[in-house]
């Protein structure tokens, strides 16, 4: 009798010990669901949901990707419209009637030469080695939508053809640098505005990443307090057990003492 009782007591402690080890781990992870068997059909709600977070984020860093050359771009753009801002501003002066024709003539060697800038940044300006201002540039953006960009050069802008070496010439090429301004101003705008959409989007997807991982939080996350709680009375169990079998080993001694 006594040894059925040492054993069951043992096989108590043994089960309260094991019990108190699984909840130190949920406490330390911070998680409900530690294996499969703790909770089948929650884990696969889980797992569904952990792949869906996963989907989500890596939806953003695309979609951040895409604003990000975006940016490259009107970055790019923006220093070509400064620079046909100051092909503009060599034209009023070009166009004053004291000049001599030597002075024109040396302003028509700056405005070669941001033409060439210009066509520089329409050859050069690259995101992740695609040519973004050449002309060639077209993609697909992850809502579905195509964005394409025209070629910026200098011939397409038209200011390749601005001729400041007369006064006359002068003149007529403040009407090609309104035009060019105004392109590169447009072009601007449409980025300006694709990339406002994506952002918008992109907050959407913030708004669903955060959503599924609250209902994935409720699900696997461990609720700490009662956890702490549990593990309380799995000590008190654990030392009731020690005691307990302290107690029926000195009884045992007895016993065998006086059989002796």
């Amino acid at each position: 009798m006594v040894e059925r009782s040492m054993n069951s007591i043992a096989n108590t402690l043994s089960n309260v010990q094991d019990a108190q080890g699984r909840t130190l781990e949920r406490i330390a992870s911070g998680k409900r669901i530690l294996t499969a068997a703790d909770d089948p059909a929650a884990l696969a709600v889980t797992m569904a949901l952990e792949s869906q977070m996963r989907g989500l984020n890596q939806q953003i860093t695309n979609r951040q990707d895409e604003i990000s050359l975006i940016q490259t771009a009107e970055g790019a753009l923006g220093t070509t419209g400064d620079m046909i801002q100051r092909m503009r501003e060599l034209s009023v002066q070009a166009a004053n009637g004291t000049l001599t024709d030597t002075d024109r003539q040396a302003i028509q060697m700056e405005i070669g030469q941001l033409n060439q800038a210009i066509d520089q940044i329409a050859n050069n300006t690259q995101y992740n080695t695609k040519p973004l201002l050449n002309g060639t540039f077209s993609m697909q953006l992850q809502s579905g939508d195509s964005l394409s960009i025209p070629r910026m050069g200098a011939a397409e802008l038209g200011t390749m053809g601005v001729d400041v070496t007369t006064q006359t010439g002068a003149q007529a090429a403040l009407g090609t640098a309104d035009m060019a301004i105004q392109a590169v101003t447009t072009q601007r705008s449409t980025l300006g505005a694709v990339q406002n959409g994506i952002t918008a989007q992109i907050q959407e997807l913030q708004n669903e990443y955060a959503n599924t991982m609250a209902a994935n939080s409720k699900i696997a996350d461990a609720d700490l307090a009662r956890e702490m709680v549990t593990l309380t009375n799995q000590r008190i169990q654990s030392e009731v057990a020690v005691r307990t079998f302290q107690v029926n080993d000195q009884m045992r001694s007895s016993v065998l003492k006086l059989l002796g």
